[in-house]
């Protein structure tokens, strides 16, 4: 195929403005890989924590002026048989105040049973000291989120105080201390459920039931017959952050367009280095045409050069890219909580979908580039070529 061994050449002539026109795509193909590794990390970090750090369906009375539900045992016996459910924990959540020493800190004190508890929501996972299933065999023990305990200024051991009105002031015994990394940290405390039921004088009924399922995204299903089922009000974690979802879809159509303008500024360079060449070979282009070389193959000549210099930068590219994706992810980079959803590092996440979409993307452009410049050599009249240059 001797229009390959001629777009060559070609290249191989004119070696400053090839470097050019594959630095190009490279620089393209680097930043978009880059991008779309930060991309996939917010998006998986959200993700994430939307569903680790809260129940993937949380069930609550269906009646607004109703603050809890009754024979909360069998309604959580009855959701813990339905398919897809691997885990139930009922939960009475309470404002509070804690109170240890001269410090003092309103607190959302939850009464757990703590093995269902850590089913549901893996606690045992944020435990930075102490133990979570303690609770099982301590009635007035109590697990504090490391912030809640460093603002309090206690430590592992202390007795700290709860106060409510109307109820009495209880004692609990601090046993462990949790981090998850969010503002829940600040506020939360465990205790066991007939503690907190005790504590603020409501035996036998709970706040709500949480819920986790096989498969969080089948959440929004399981929730629809729990409700069909037990009369109670279930939300699934996709409706409870359907705003968040719908702007990462919203983002991730904005960030398209950005991908499509650098590979465009990509393909430029492409198209420039390729009219410079048909500008520059005018003769050569003639001679061949009036050696019966037909359009088709004076297309296919300048295809195959915008082809070679797109899959050489394309490769370099992702190399780039995976090394800048690396060489990030070895450093801790903050970011302020609240420029995205309270994230609190620079998440970057490695998708080999990414570089293969990039690569495909930026080859599909490079033949595109290399359309005009190609159609404008074959429409060359060999005559005027030579003697035009």
């Amino acid at each position: 195929m001797y229009e390959l061994k001629i777009a060559l050449r070609q290249i191989l002539s004119r070696r400053r403005q090839t470097s050019f026109a594959i630095l190009a795509v490279a620089l393209a193909v680097a930043v978009i890989t880059v991008m779309m590794a930060m991309l996939s990390g917010f998006q998986a970090e959200l993700v994430q924590s939307s569903i680790e750090n809260n129940p993937h369906i949380v069930i609550t009375p269906q009646n607004e002026e109703e603050k809890f539900i009754h024979l909360y045992r069998y309604n959580s016996a009855r959701i813990a048989e339905k398919e897809g459910v691997i885990a139930v924990s009922p939960k009475y959540q309470g404002q509070a105040a804690l109170e240890y020493r001269d410090n003092a800190e309103g607190i959302s004190l939850q009464g757990v049973e703590p093995e269902a508890e850590d089913a549901v929501m893996r606690v045992r996972e944020d435990v930075i000291e102490g133990s979570f299933l303690s609770l099982v065999h301590t009635r007035h023990g109590i697990v504090l989120g490391d912030k809640l305990a460093e603002n309090l200024e206690v430590q592992l051991g202390d007795r700290v105080n709860a106060v409510f009105p109307g109820s009495q002031t209880t004692s609990f015994k601090v046993i462990g201390l949790i981090h998850t990394g969010t503002g829940a940290d600040e506020v939360t405390a465990y205790a066991r459920l007939d503690s907190v039921q005790h504590f603020f004088n409501e035996p036998g009924v709970v706040s709500t039931i949480g819920v986790r399922v096989a498969d969080p995204y089948q959440a929004e299903v399981i929730a629809s017959s729990i409700e069909r089922e037990s009369g109670l009000d279930a939300v699934s974690w996709l409706e409870t952050n359907a705003e968040i979802l719908n702007l990462l879809n919203t983002q991730r159509v904005l960030v398209n367009l950005f991908y499509l303008l650098i590979y465009g500024i990509a393909g430029f360079g492409i198209v420039n280095t390729l009219i410079t060449i048909v500008a520059q070979r005018t003769r050569e282009i003639g001679i061949l045409k009036a050696m019966g070389a037909s359009q088709k193959s004076i297309m296919a000549l300048f295809l195959f050069q915008s082809v070679i210099l797109g899959a050489i930068g394309l490769v370099f590219g992702i190399i780039l890219g995976y090394i800048a994706i690396l060489v990030l992810q070895s450093y801790t980079i903050e970011v302020p909580q609240e420029m995205y959803f309270g994230l609190q590092t620079l998440p970057l996440e490695v998708e080999p979908l990414n570089f293969v979409y990039a690569a495909f993307f930026a080859f599909i452009i490079n033949i595109i580039s290399g359309i005009y410049p190609a159609r404008k050599a074959a429409k060359l009249d060999p005559v005027k070529a030579i003697e035009s240059a």
